[in-house]
This record gives C-alpha cells, structure tokens and sequence, in this order.
C-alpha cells in the first residue's frame, strides 16, 4: 500500500502518493475507500483534472448515484469547458474577482448530505462522499492565515461526551433543512422534512457518531418552540467544539480532499474575493459499498 502520512490523529491523512486519479487501478480506489473510511478525511495531491474526467473517477470508483445542480446545465461560455460537467459544481470567482463568490454558503458549519435531493436511494445514513478539487486557490484567507477548510471529527465529537450525555441524544432525533442548494426553497418557512437519529452508526466501522446537520436543524419535539429547538442546536455544538480539536486542511494546488459526510462535519473558510482568484470543483456520490 502506499504509504499515508499522518496531519492530524485521524482526519486529513495523505494518500495515493504519485498518483493519477484518472487511471486507478482497482487496488489503489479500494486502498481509497478503505482509508476514507478509516479516517474519515482524506487528500490526494498533485491532480490535474477536468471537470469531466473527475466525474469519471467519481462513477468508476464510488457509483452513479450523483447529484446534478440543474438537469438542464449548459456550458457557460465565460468558464473552461474543463471545469464544466453535470455533476460538477464550480465555486469560488472562475469568471474573477467578485463580491459574491460561489459557494459562500458553505463557510458555515454544516453536512453536506443536508443539500442534496431526498430520494428513496439515499437514506440519511448513506456514505455520502463529497470531494472538492483546488484547481487555483486564494493566497491567504481574510485572516492573513493559509487558506483552509475545516473539519471535526463527528464519531471523536460522540465519544468526548460524558456518558449520560450520549444516552441523551441516543433517543433524540433531528429534523433537517431542505436542500439547500436548490431553487425555491425557502430554509426559514418550509417544515424540515428529513429526519436523523443524533447519534448514527456508521455503516462501514460500525463506530457511533453524532449528525448535526446545520443550525437550521431542529430537535423532534421542538418543531412548535423554534426559540428553543435553536438554543438546543447551539448548545450542543459549542459542546462539540469544546471538546473536539478542528482540523483544518491547508489547500495546495491539485489537491483533492475527500470527506464521508457520516463522520464529520465541515466548513469553508472566507477569503477575499475581490482579491484573490478561487476556483474549486465539487462532486458529491453516494458509495455503492
């Protein structure tokens, strides 16, 4: 196997050293799977990709169960028909500096299986895997620091929690938002309709973890007491917080970092956009494992 070396205790390992992504063999995806589910976070460097050729990957490796932003998508003319596919999302400023980079909603915590279609194929418990490709990133984030994307460790986030704690939320559940990513929905006023169990168990490691959501979510028993079903929310992440270390991981150019959305929760970091050119493609696929 090739070798992985270690950023963070668990999240961030670095795999598939000299590697193309675009012609891997069948040992080398399931050495990705493996430790994608092992360490819920993983990154591969020095890619060079198109949009096209990363949903290729994608299918070969994961399945066909992917999400189309528009079934109706057609090559914008002002981006590189490289960095254009179906499946394939473009965020950041691809047409220049900008106020309003795509993608901003993403620099709030969250798990991205709250953004996608419900279907009877993906229940919330699916390995849901998102994968985001730097293909040109911003020098610095608004704090002068590397740009970066964080992460926490959902199942660590479970077992830091006292005992009583985890028996709690064992017998709660949460609705969530509606996808967030497309047209006429209105997060505010319409009635979640997914639910999850707080404490999930993963399908692959069988470890517990909790699923959050984002801070839209609301406690089943609180739908009429929406006050209280936000300060619930917000308690228990600061809680997470408190007592989960953030990886953040320091983007370089090709790399491309892979997250199962059962383990861990994520966000963005802001970067100015009027400064500074980002252009990163996102493809979510549910594993066929």
């Amino acid at each position: 196997m090739t070798p992985i070396t270690k950023h963070q205790p668990r999240l961030g390992v670095e795999v598939l050293r000299d590697c193309n992504l675009s012609n891997l063999t069948n040992l080398e995806s399931r050495e990705l799977k493996e430790s994608l589910w092992k360490h819920g976070v993983v990154v591969v460097r020095q890619q060079h990709l198109t949009a096209k050729q990363l949903e290729e990957f994608a299918r070969k490796t994961f399945g066909d169960l992917m999400f189309a932003y528009s079934q109706t998508k057609t090559l914008d003319p002002d981006i590189s028909p490289d960095l254009q596919s179906q499946y394939v999302a473009i965020l950041g400023n691809p047409k220049g500096l900008t106020q309003t980079p795509v993608g901003k909603i993403a620099w709030e915590w969250h798990h991205d299986k709250d953004g996608v279609p419900r279907t009877e194929r993906l229940d919330m418990n699916a390995l849901y895997v998102v994968m985001l490709y730097g293909v040109e990133l911003a020098a610095e984030g608004v704090n002068g620091q590397p740009h970066t994307t964080e992460f926490l460790d959902m199942i660590e986030a479970y077992n830091n929690l006292d005992h009583q704690h985890q028996q709690q939320l064992e017998q709660m559940s949460m609705y969530h938002s509606p996808p967030m990513f497309y047209k006429n929905i209105n997060v505010e006023t319409d009635i979640p309709r997914k639910v999850q169990p707080i404490v999930s168990t993963h399908k692959v490691t069988g470890k517990k973890g909790l699923y959050l959501g984002s801070d839209t979510a609301i406690a089943v028993g609180m739908e009429d007491r929406p006050e209280e079903a936000k300060r619930f929310w917000q308690d228990l992440f600061r809680t997470v917080l408190d007592c989960t270390p953030v990886y953040s991981h320091v983007w370089q150019p090709g790399d491309i970092i892979f997250w199962d959305n059962s383990q861990v929760m994520h966000r963005g970091t802001p970067y100015d956009a009027t400064k500074y050119k980002r252009i990163a493609l996102r493809l979510g696929v549910v594993d066929n494992t």
